[in-house]
């Protein structure tokens, strides 16, 4: 059996994550305050969708973190790739309402 690593590289990508969901958050916030008015319903859902998946990457890195401390057990670590999907539909949903925006400006 190996030790586990008690080096800081899991807190540091805690952090990365925690930091991109965040940023995403935030900018939906900005961007649905800007184009709620050119849009209505059309920009809070799609800034709604965006901020949702941001937040549940947040929740999804804290729940491997804490699953990689051994807190928590998981049968088989799974690395799919979704957090990495979620952020970039996410990105992709805000980048949408401002074209929508921009195109109907």
């Amino acid at each position: 059996m190996s030790e586990p690593d008690t080096g800081l590289a899991n807190e540091r990508t805690l952090l990365g994550w925690q930091r991109t969901a965040l940023s995403i958050v935030v900018a939906a916030v900005v961007l649905g305050r800007l184009t709620i008015g050119r849009l209505g319903v059309v920009a809070a859902v799609l800034v709604a969708a965006a901020g949702l998946v941001a937040l549940w990457v947040s929740v999804e890195s804290r729940w491997r973190y804490a699953q990689q401390r051994g807190e928590r057990s998981r049968q088989r670590p799974r690395r799919g790739g979704r957090a990495t999907l979620s952020l970039s539909v996410a990105t992709s949903l805000l980048v949408l309402c401002e074209a929508l925006a921009l195109l109907r400006g």
